[in-house]
């Protein structure tokens, strides 16, 4: 059993199974992992070819539904749902995936003067991977916390509340189906002039030259077609992209493991910053 449902702009969500009595959804197409496409390039005088580059291209969801009950009424109200050009989210789950996946409403047909009229509704998903619903936060602060509520200390046993790690590298998993981007979010507790995050395991780093102070928020957005690099300070924001270091890498999740390290100015400032890298599992198909 799955459960589909889909928002569109105006965040109206139109529940498409469990729903039978207005629409039944007879088939989904684009569900599986798409085709890739090879690029190769043809030996001059010998046999088969050489390996230039691969790319999985757009998904194309179509999904197949009868109208019931006010035949009508239902038609004018998947007019309304699904306007063509404009954005949507697709939700789907099933007993091992809970995922969604955006896309642009493409086409609608409707088999208007038939018996039992049939609605194709065509979505383009420029991204192609289904991301998982939960969202998954994980901190490389280099701040290590000592207790957790309920406790009890001893007055000639003092404990440590935190201690700071310097050398501290961070394993982010990245438990999918391919690569994945990520967001950075940095809060500065104190003056910074320099920030830099390191992936360990490539040598590939992010460094940004800016004054931060005590307060300041930073968003780091690396997901390919929408990074940036915005400062929120005193309810403002400011585009940090003039001040990124030449040469600096807006990082992928590469699948399995993911070391990562971060110097505040020399490293002395390290506890002046907290980080933390949000991203989503994503999958080739359900």
């Amino acid at each position: 059993m799955f459960t589909l449902k889909v928002e569109n702009t105006r965040g109206a969500v139109l529940e498409l199974t469990d729903n039978e009595e207005n629409y039944q959804v007879t088939e989904i197409s684009g569900l599986n992992p798409p085709n890739a496409n090879i690029n190769t390039s043809s030996y001059a005088n010998g046999d088969g070819s050489s390996f230039n580059s691969s790319r999985i291209p757009d998904r194309e969801i179509v999904i197949t539904v009868y109208i019931n009950g006010d035949i009508q009424k239902n038609r004018l109200a998947l007019y309304k749902h699904f306007r063509n050009k404009e954005w949507c989210k697709i939700y789907y789950e099933d007993d091992l995936r809970d995922v969604f996946i955006e896309g642009y409403v493409q086409a609608l047909d409707v088999s208007s003067f038939t018996q039992k009229q049939v609605a194709q509704i065509s979505i383009l998903c420029p991204n192609p991977y289904f991301k998982d619903v939960e969202t998954i936060v994980q901190s490389i602060s280099k701040i290590i916390n000592n207790f957790t509520f309920p406790f009890s200390i001893n007055e000639d046993e003092p404990v440590e509340f935190s201690t700071i790690e310097l050398e501290k590298i961070t394993n982010v998993i990245n438990d999918s189906e391919s690569e994945t981007g990520l967001i950075i979010n940095v809060l500065f507790m104190g003056t910074v002039n320099k920030l830099e995050i390191r992936n360990v395991d490539n040598g590939k780093n992010f460094i940004i030259d800016y004054e931060f102070m005590k307060n300041d928020k930073l968003v780091i957005n690396c997901n390919r077609g929408n990074k940036s690099v915005i400062l929120t300070r005193e309810a403002v924001e400011y585009n940090l992209i003039p001040y990124v270091r030449n040469g600096s890498t807006f990082f992928q999740l590469g699948i399995g493991d993911n070391n990562f390290s971060f110097l505040a100015d020399d490293g002395v400032n390290d506890m002046l910053v907290d980080i933390h890298f949000k991203y989503y599992k994503v999958y080739l198909g359900v």
